[in-house]
């Protein structure tokens, strides 16, 4: 009886596995390609400010530390030249201090933006770079590991194809442990076997080398992508924040205060923290938006912690600490720092660019591997 009921639990461990297998490999058929796309591009973008720094070497000239007189200058400068109407500016403000990178964010008929990026030298002020978005390559590298340079939809596609790479992942796992047998022997890499054990082993390996990992990016891949249906899910079990209504008081014959006097506001709200981004207003009822980083914050270039700041009198409107969050918005908070490793210093930021390699080495051994069953199949039928 026990041993009718060790060999029923074997075949239905069998037929799973089967079944597994036939999914982890025809989904890695279809996303598999993908798949190596978004790990090349995110090896890059692991590093991307050092290497467009590297690539270009213009954003190099005079002192990587200098800091302008005056930030109001700087958006003054910005101001003079060139852009479409109805857009605004956002200006960077480099903690370490070298070339100031800021966006002009210029309104489509249509309802999108479309980012002008504009590089000052810090001392000068001389325009160093002038592009749109896409116009870089670190931009046109970015867009195609976000949306396939597809805008949009192709976000919205790429979150699509993250879920179903979770499903591939988790089958590729299923496949591995289903199996009877001892652990030792299924970690095992044999050096002397053949070649498709080696294929094999090579395979299993890296998959489990790289599946946490891999879960962890595919998985905030499919939340950053889809947000629509990702934040509704988070607010029925924890309540987001709304963004702030905020709008400067009337003018009554006052001209907007300096950009260097509304970023004093920040270390006034958040004592110890630095501005590192601004954004000025474009209208007469709107107010400056100071982009804050706190110590702690997962988030290093593009932290969630605000200030909003009154145009004509300086006052504080509203501030946005995201240490006080609640689950939901914590989340969100975590979701970007977690997927490019940023939330773990330059370990993490390593280990992510090693991480893109693994797609392409996972393709190739498994697409050996099938071939190599495949053509071993072949010659049993001959």
């Amino acid at each position: 009886m026990a041993e009718a009921k060790r060999q029923g639990l074997g075949g239905a461990r069998m037929s799973v596995r089967r079944v597994a297998d036939m999914v982890h490999r025809w989904l890695g058929f279809i996303c598999g390609g993908i798949l190596i796309i978004a790990g090349l591009t995110g090896t890059l973008l692991a590093f991307y400010i050092e290497l467009d720094g590297a690539l270009n070497p213009r954003l190099q000239g005079g002192d990587l530390h200098a800091r302008p007189s005056s930030y109001e200058a700087a958006y003054r400068r910005l101001d003079a030249l060139p852009v479409a109407d109805g857009g605004y500016w956002k200006i960077e403000l480099p903690p370490a201090g070298g070339p100031i990178t800021a966006r002009y964010y210029e309104q489509q008929p249509d309802g999108t933006s479309r980012t002008r990026l504009v590089t000052l030298d810090p001392q000068t002020l001389r325009v160093m770079r002038d592009a749109h978005w896409r116009e870089t390559f670190f931009t046109w590298i970015y867009d195609l590991h976000m949306n396939l340079l597809f805008g949009p939809p192709g976000k919205i596609a790429m979150g699509v194809l993250a879920v179903v790479m979770l499903v591939m992942l988790l089958s590729g796992v299923a496949n591995w442990m289903l199996p009877q047998g001892d652990w030792r022997s299924k970690l095992r890499f044999k050096r002397r076997a053949s070649l498709p054990r080696r294929t094999y082993d090579l395979h299993k390996l890296g998959g489990l080398v790289s599946f946490p990992l891999m879960l962890l990016c595919v998985g905030t891949a499919a939340m950053i992508c889809l947000p629509n249906q990702v934040r509704p899910i988070l607010n029925a079990f924890s309540p987001l924040k709304p963004a702030p209504d905020v709008a400067s008081g009337p003018a009554d014959g006052r001209p907007r205060i300096s950009v260097d006097s509304a970023l004093k506001a920040g270390p006034v709200a958040f004592p110890g923290s630095t501005v590192v981004w601004v954004r000025v207003p474009d209208a007469p009822e709107a107010s400056y938006d100071l982009q804050i980083r706190q110590a702690g914050d997962p988030m290093t270039r593009f932290p969630r912690t605000h200030v909003w700041v009154d145009q004509y009198s300086g006052a504080i409107l509203a501030t946005r600490d995201p240490h006080g969050d609640a689950a939901g918005d914590t989340v969100l908070n975590w979701l970007v720092p977690l997927h490019d490793g940023k939330a773990f210093g330059m370990i993490g930021r390593v280990l992510v660019m090693l991480l893109g390699l693994f797609p392409l080495l996972l393709f190739v051994t498994g697409t050996m591997r099938w071939s190599q069953k495949r053509n071993a199949r072949a010659r049993s039928r001959r």
